[in-house]
C-alpha cells in the first residue's frame, strides 16, 4: 500500500509550533521537507543532509515529512494529543481528538475530547479524515490573536540599544531577504487572501489570522511583481517606541527576528 504523507503546508505549521525539532528524528534515512535559504520551495532531502546543513549554520527552514501514521504517533509523543478515528458510516470516517494525560473511562477508552468543533465532520476516506484530525492538532498550538496581545509584565523589554543591535544584526546576516517579492497567502475558510512583501530582513510566519473570517491564512507561493492595484500589505520591523508599546506576544516574536505586518502598527 502506497504510503501517505502530510502535506507540505502541513509539515510547516507542524515546525511553527515549536514543538518540532530535528533532533526528534534520529534516523539518517528520514525524509523531511528542507526550503534552502528559506525560499519557500520544498525539497524533500534525508535527515542526514539537514543535520550537516544545520552544523554549517547555513539559513534554511525545515519542516517534517511524515507519513499520516507518524503524524499521529508524533502528536501523542509530543503533545499528549490521541487521534481517536471512528468509522461512523460505511466507509466514512470521522474522528474525536483526546488528551491522553486525562482520564479514562471504564473500558479505558479516552472520553475527554477536545477542541469543541462545529457540527461532527464525516469523510469518504481514513486518510481525509487522519488529514483533517492533524490540522485540527496543529490548530490547538498555533497561536491565537488573543495569545499575541497578551500582556506579561515580566517579560522583559529590550533596551533601545539592544534593540538597534539586534536590528543591525539581522540586517547583515545572511538571512533571506524578501525585498522584492511578493507573498501570498490564502485563507482555508473563505475566499480572501492577502499580498504581503519584506520592508526589510526578518522572519515571517508560515500561517497569518485571515482578518475576514478569523481562520489560518497559509503562504501558498511567491511572486516576482504584484497586479497593478493590488493591496500590498508591508512586513515591517516597528520603531523602538513602536515595539515598546506592542503587546508581549509580538516583543517576543521581534525580540526572535520576527516582522509583523504594518497594519499592526494601524489598528494598535
Amino acid at each position: 500500500m502506497k504510503k501517505q504523507y502530510i502535506t507540505y503546508a502541513q509539515g510547516c505549521a507542524i515546525a511553527e509550533t515549536g514543538l518540532w525539532e530535528i533532533e526528534q528524528m534520529e534516523d539518517d534515512d528520514t525524509i523531511y521537507y528542507d526550503c534552502p535559504n528559506n525560499k519557500l520551495t520544498a525539497v524533500e532531502s534525508h535527515l542526514g543532509v539537514a543535520k550537516g546543513i544545520a552544523a554549517q549554520n547555513i539559513e534554511i527552514s525545515v519542516c517534517p515529512r511524515f507519513t499520516l501514521d507518524e503524524a499521529v504517533q508524533w502528536f501523542r509523543e509530543h503533545t499528549g494529543i490521541h487521534i481517536q478515528m471512528n468509522s461512523v458510516e460505511r466507509k466514512r470516517w470521522s474522528y474525536d481528538l483526546c488528551d491522553i494525560n486525562e482520564w479514562t473511562d471504564e473500558n479505558g477508552e479516552y472520553y475527554n475530547c477536545i477542541p469543541e468543533r462545529d457540527g461532527y465532520p464525516v469523510f469518504d476516506s481514513f486518510e481525509e479524515a487522519v488529514s483533517d484530525a492533524i490540522d485540527k492538532a496543529v490548530e490547538i498550538y498555533t497561536p491565537t490573536e488573543e495569545e499575541l496581545n497578551m500582556d506579561d509584565g515580566q517579560f522583559p523589554t529590550m533596551s533601545e540599544e539592544e534593540y538597534n543591535k539586534l536590528r543591525d544584526e539581522i540586517e547583515n546576516s545572511d538571512m533571506y531577504d524578501g525585498r522584492g517579492k511578493y507573498d501570498v497567502y490564502e485563507c482555508e475558510g473563505c475566499d480572501h487572501h492577502l499580498i504581503t512583501t519584506y520592508a526589510v530582513k526578518g522572519v515571517t510566519p508560515f500561517v497569518v489570522t485571515c482578518p475576514k473570517c478569523g481562520k489560518g491564512m497559509l503562504h501558498v507561493r511567491t511572486l516576482k511583481a504584484a497586479s497593478a492595484g493590488e493591496n500590498v500589505i508591508k512586513w515591517i520591523r516597528p520603531t523602538y517606541e513602536q515595539y515598546c508599546k506592542l503587546s508581549y506576544g509580538y516583543r517576543d516574536h521581534i525580540g526572535n527576528g520576527g516582522l509583523i505586518l504594518e497594519t499592526v502598527i494601524k489598528n494598535d
